[in-house]
């Protein structure tokens, strides 16, 4: 197996580039993923939810807010981002679209350091890449996020919640797997004519 570094900085850019391309795609699965499983559950509320509209595309955070459920952890740091920025708050329409940004900056970079991560530790891929997904909610939901005070602390929130998050996450990491084994099949097979 190719190791990553400098000794082909070629790949290691390409790994990079496809991490962040699945990273997209996998926040983008999630998205779907959380508007799917609210359809089914359109007829009875998430325990534990925090009230507030319900938003599409943003993964599995608004059940975890601490108060609103739009002003979940990456709306809230989407906004401090602005605010340090700007140096003003932004408007209530921004919010969401900065949730957004933040979610998917967040998957592009878990997805970057998967593509080149897994080069080296390939039990990162386990479980069609739902093995990191998992690890990405564990560090992040249920660790950074809360201990921030982003969201709401583990033990108070349901079961259910949790398996909903957890699930979200796999799907993400599946996702992901998959544009990396599509990236790297096509980067490869783009490399052995130069190779040879």
């Amino acid at each position: 197996m190719p190791r990553i570094g400098f000794e082909d900085p070629a790949r290691t850019l390409a790994l990079a580039v496809i991490g962040l391309a699945g990273g997209v795609v996998g926040a983008f699965a999630m998205n779907v993923y959380a508007r799917t499983a609210r359809v089914f559950n359109e007829e009875r509320e998430v325990p534990g939810a925090a009230p507030g509209r319900d938003r599409d595309g943003r993964g599995v955070q608004p059940a975890q807010a601490r108060d609103r459920a739009e002003n979940d952890a990456a709306t809230r740091v989407g906004t401090a981002a602005y605010e340090t920025v700007m140096r003003h708050e932004p408007d209530p329409a921004t919010e969401p679209r900065l949730g957004n940004a933040v979610h998917y900056a967040f998957g592009a970079a878990a997805g970057t350091i998967y593509a080149l991560a897994s080069e080296e530790l390939p039990m990162l891929r386990k479980g069609f890449g739902s093995f990191y997904g998992s690890l990405v909610w564990a560090i992040a939901d249920e660790g950074f996020i809360p201990a921030l005070g982003l969201s709401r602390e583990p033990r108070d929130l349901p079961a259910d919640v949790h398996a909903y998050a957890l699930s979200g996450h796999c799907v993400y990491g599946a996702a992901l797997e998959c544009v990396r084994r599509l990236g790297t099949h096509a980067w490869e097979r783009y490399r052995s004519p130069l190779s040879s």
